[in-house]
């Protein structure tokens, strides 16, 4: 159930769009919790598949911010020093190959970096012609500012596990030591992709906490996730800080 009229000024709408779904919080932008949310299942993942879905009243209410994370799943991070001597384009060409659909960026100044990526022009147009003052936010941009906005000096390995994919940050003192996702079909990719990563980086478990998001206390693989990790794996109860991390901290970006 959505906030009423009368209570949207007090709330900003926050959606996070995926090729599955379309989700969609209100968050209380005192408190940062979040009052109700919503998820809309999609079948065909195109504007036309989108726009209906747009169409309740409830999105039609004076909320104090609107934003959206979307974008591909392609993009790169680089520090500010060489980004300020090249085009966002030319950076993503080393990494991607074409065709480009609409490359675009932010700067993270609490990480000196830049994040360069897509953002489809058909995502773009679908929601600044529904929402004329939304802040549109690339997925990756929330979840970094999301893991910066907690201590990050101890070492910690953070996770945003998705249904067919996973965001994998590694942190420590203060530093962000890596950053990558990963396509998975079961739960054994992500093992072995976290396996992976930590052997190449010479990087012990038990060194390490890991933070989970994505997911909530329900996980079916969760037992297994601790039985793989020595460290401490910390999955937070409240929903901002866990399974709707990537709505409830689009407040720090707009």
């Amino acid at each position: 159930m959505s906030v009423t009229k009368e209570e949207a000024y007090q709330h900003a709408l926050c959606m996070d769009l995926t090729t599955d779904k379309l989700r969609c919080a209100f968050v209380h932008t005192s408190t940062k919790k979040i009052t109700s949310s919503l998820q809309f299942d999609l079948h065909d993942f195109s504007r036309e598949g989108i726009q209906d879905f747009l169409k309740e009243d409830y999105f039609s209410f004076d909320y104090s911010t609107i934003s959206v994370s979307a974008g591909s799943r392609r993009n790169t991070l680089m520090p500010f020093d060489l980004f300020n001597h090249s085009k966002a384009e030319d950076i993503f060409a080393l990494n991607y190959p074409k065709p480009f659909d609409g490359v675009d960026y932010n700067r993270i100044p609490e990480l000196g970096i830049v994040n360069i990526y897509e953002f489809p022009v058909w995502m773009k147009s679908l929601f600044v012609i529904r929402f004329p003052r939304i802040k549109l936010l690339h997925r990756s941009t929330v979840l970094l500012k999301a893991v910066f906005d907690q201590p990050t000096f101890s070492g910690k390995v953070h996770l945003l596990i998705e249904k067919e994919q996973f965001y994998m940050i590694i942190v420590h003192k203060s530093k962000l030591l890596y950053f990558n996702r990963f396509d998975i079909k079961a739960f054994s990719d992500l093992a072995y992709h976290l396996h992976f990563v930590l052997e190449q980086k010479e990087l012990d478990t038990r060194d390490f906490d890991f933070r989970l998001y994505g997911v909530n206390e329900d996980w079916e693989h969760l037992k297994e996730f601790t039985s793989l990790c020595p460290g401490k794996v910390k999955l937070d109860k409240a929903p901002e800080s866990s399974s709707d991390l990537i709505l409830a901290k689009q407040l720090l970006c707009v």
